[in-house]
């Protein structure tokens, strides 16, 4: 039982394209804080507003003015987080003219944040088809293209969140090749690569997202994530050192470093204990840098300084049993045996009790 990440947290966060839910539209997410902050008298105004948009649509359906308001209504009110009252707006144009790119592609994002998978899917892929390919199918610079790119985006998010890896997969890459350019393309085909057992053509996407947009987060931590499971550990600790130097803020990157480290051994031991330390004072409730720093220090022969970064790390994890394995490691080295039996005790039941557990944690191999 020697796993680097008992729970995998790199595997889960890349193996589903939206693992990161809504990696195309950050801001969407973030406006949701916004809403919950909205007085009632702004809430108000927003419905009367609403209303008087749907009526004038539904109105004067051949109103070009109407619709054009309406769907710059509608993105508005996605940015602000008021997905029901986006996709009541977006089902108004497309009652007007079914065919609407926007509205299409609007109405899926409003429908895929209120978790409704089946209308999110139908209408990214009617986004998708009012949006034609090129006729040579190469890359184009053309508006219809880049449009066409980030409908699929869109797509490909929904269909993987929806268990469809391949259809996922498929949708991303030909986003990719129309709009190479398109930084949520290349970070969404690099998730699907890496999904679909291709870490090797996940970190060249990966690379070409860092390219377009150096200055996110994510596409770092991905781009290092796939070059270590490509096994290439010279060019994944070169992109933990790219995002900490980027970021030195960010907890999952001093974790990805320390754990590639402390892996590595030797000479380099230390210096990723001290990158997980950084990480576990950074966000003392990350449970892989609690569990990670216990496990470094029993084996660098510090036993007593890994006791409360692995009792946090059971507390944390109440239902994994290698914290526990590594307490009766250490206590066992600290010459504690009755402790080091309760623990050897707990992890016999907890992998009794994972036998019949449909969620039980992933094995712990390394």
């Amino acid at each position: 039982m020697n796993s680097r990440h008992p729970d995998d947290f790199r595997g889960r966060a890349l193996s589903a394209l939206a693992a990161g839910a809504l990696a195309l539209c950050v801001a969407l997410c973030s406006a949701t804080e916004t809403r919950a902050q909205s007085p009632p008298s702004a809430a108000a105004d927003v419905s009367a507003r609403l209303a008087s948009l749907i009526e004038r649509v539904r109105a004067r359906p051949g109103d070009a003015a109407a619709l054009t308001e309406a769907r710059t209504a509608g993105f508005e009110l996605l940015r602000a987080g008021l997905f029901r009252e986006a996709s009541e707006l977006f089902d108004a144009v497309r009652e007007a003219a079914p065919n609407d790119a926007d509205a299409l592609y609007g109405g899926a994002l409003a429908y895929f944040n209120l978790r409704r998978l089946t209308e999110a899917e139908m209408l990214a892929r009617a986004a998708v088809r009012s949006l034609p390919a090129t006729a040579s199918g190469v890359a184009t610079k053309s508006a219809a293209g880049l449009a066409r790119a980030d409908a699929l985006v869109l797509l490909g998010v929904v269909l993987a969140v929806r268990g469809d890896n391949t259809g996922a997969l498929a949708a991303v890459t030909e986003a990719a090749q129309l709009a190479p350019s398109n930084f949520d393309a290349q970070l969404a085909l690099g998730r699907a690569r890496f999904g679909a057992g291709d870490p090797v053509g996940a970190a060249k996407a990966f690379r070409a997202a860092v390219a377009l947009r150096p200055s996110d987060t994510r596409a770092h931590f991905f781009l290092a994530t796939a070059f270590e499971k490509a096994g290439d550990d010279a060019e994944a600790l070169k992109a933990y050192r790219a995002l900490v130097a980027l970021d030195p803020n960010v907890a999952e990157g001093h974790l990805g470093m320390g754990v590639l480290l402390v892996k590595l051994g030797g000479e380099r031991m230390e210096e990723g204990i001290a990158a997980l330390v950084r990480a576990v004072a950074l966000n003392g409730e990350l449970y892989e840098a609690r569990v990670n720093l216990g496990r470094a220090l029993v084996r660098a022969g510090r036993p007593a300084e890994s006791i409360e970064h692995l009792r946090r790390a059971a507390e944390l994890a109440p239902h994994n049993p290698e914290p526990h394995y590594q307490l009766a490691i250490a206590y066992r080295r600290l010459g504690r045996r009755a402790e080091a039996e309760a623990e050897s005790a707990l992890v016999k039941q907890l992998h009794e009790a994972h036998r019949g557990r449909t969620d039980a944690p992933p094995p712990d191999n390394n």
